[in-house]
């Protein structure tokens, strides 16, 4: 199926999924600039949401804020 796709077609399908990645790791980044965290430092959770790419800000989400 992808193999009959050109390149522009490709860009089209999987523009979303990267507009979508960007925009949950800035929210989690601002949220983290906000929030109490637990378990780990904030320099570590600013790291595991950039570099695990969307599994690290929902992990983040999950389990690294502290709630009230």
């Amino acid at each position: 199926m992808l193999e009959s796709m050109n390149m522009e077609e490709l860009i089209k399908l999987i523009a979303p999924v990267i507009v979508f990645q960007f925009t949950l790791m800035i929210f989690c980044l601002v949220k983290l600039k906000n929030d109490k965290v637990k378990y780990l430092p904030k320099w570590a959770w600013a790291l595991i949401i950039i570099v695990f790419n969307f599994v690290g800000p929902i992990v983040y989400l999950l389990l690294g804020r502290e709630r009230d």
